[in-house]
């Protein structure tokens, strides 16, 4: 009995229909080949409406990979101010110690290479400004951690106060990266579905370049290393989306005071995402717009 049973379980491994992205005690792990489609100039393409969090890692706080998520923190609804048959993942950080995450993400890649990405989020209504030390991160690009430490994200885009932020850090972790960061002209919007595209030739040299759409008004365009070159590793950064707000990881004495000393009125942080694109380098601005929540949509309601 045990013989056929471990023929039919090689059987399925080998022609890859066991691949359910489930590892040791349920936990969830999927590859890049699990979840990009490398026959289409569109990788991957996910609306939440049919294959809810399919190909998708879960973390919330310190904990990754998790089998299943929690409503409380991470749930699928209906998306706020679009067509009712349009659905959204909503993210929730309530504040507390320690309560600091809550985020999906997909696969890194092997190689540097050219990727599109199309991203529908929105900021509630209720959506309180911080005037607090520390960003939301709402959408990172993070490196994998090769020889070195864990490393900040290559890429970030995040909520500050009432001002949009795109972040990078790259170079040599060893010595030190290079970390800078632009403050976009346009303030954040509540009540309002933003769209964001983003082309990233990735690359720890100078051939590497970002541009980055908002709403389909270019707002970064940089040209240069965006990646690690010393992490033993060539790869492609993974994507993440959610919510992370580090400064309520009380991981020392300097953040505990932080958070003791913050200024009250935020009990709570929360965004919804309704559509994530991940294309090749043969995918297209317009291939991606398109994908996207209607913009029309947006603006008749």
């Amino acid at each position: 009995m045990c013989h056929y049973r471990f023929l039919a379980i090689s059987f399925l491994l080998a022609n890859g229909i066991a691949s359910t992205g489930f590892g040791e005690e349920g936990t969830r792990h999927f590859s890049a080949r699990q979840v990009f489609d490398y026959e289409s100039p569109i990788l991957f393409e996910s609306n939440f409406a049919k294959s809810g969090f399919d190909k998708w890692n879960i973390s919330e706080d310190g904990r990754y990979r998790l089998p299943k998520s929690n409503p409380a923190r991470l749930e699928i609804a209906d998306a706020p101010a679009l067509d009712g048959s349009l659905k959204a993942v909503r993210f929730r950080v309530p504040k507390a110690p320690n309560s600091y995450r809550s985020e999906i993400s997909l696969p890194s890649e092997k190689g540097f290479n050219e990727r599109w990405y199309g991203i529908s989020l929105f900021v509630p209504d209720d959506w309180t400004y911080d005037p607090n030390k520390g960003a939301d991160i709402v959408i990172q690009w993070h490196a994998v951690p090769g020889n070195w430490k864990p490393t900040y994200p290559n890429l970030v885009i995040a909520i500050q106060d009432s001002s949009w932020f795109i972040r990078q850090s790259f170079g040599s972790p060893q010595k030190g990266p290079v970390r800078k960061s632009a403050r976009l002209k346009a303030p954040v919007a509540p009540g309002c579905w933003v769209s964001w595209i983003i082309c990233a030739k990735w690359s720890p040299d100078a051939d590497g370049r970002i541009r980055v759409w908002r709403d389909g008004e270019s707002v970064f365009d940089v040209e240069g290393p965006n990646a690690y070159g010393t992490i033993g590793k060539d790869y492609t950064p993974y994507l993440k989306t959610g919510i992370y707000h580090p400064e309520w990881n009380l991981k020392s004495d300097s953040h505990k005071k932080r958070f003791e000393e913050e200024i009250a009125g935020v009990t709570e942080k929360e965004i919804y995402v309704s559509k994530v694109i991940v294309g090749s380098g043969k995918a297209t601005y317009e291939g991606v717009f398109q994908l996207l929540p209607s913009r029309s949509k947006h603006d008749s309601e």
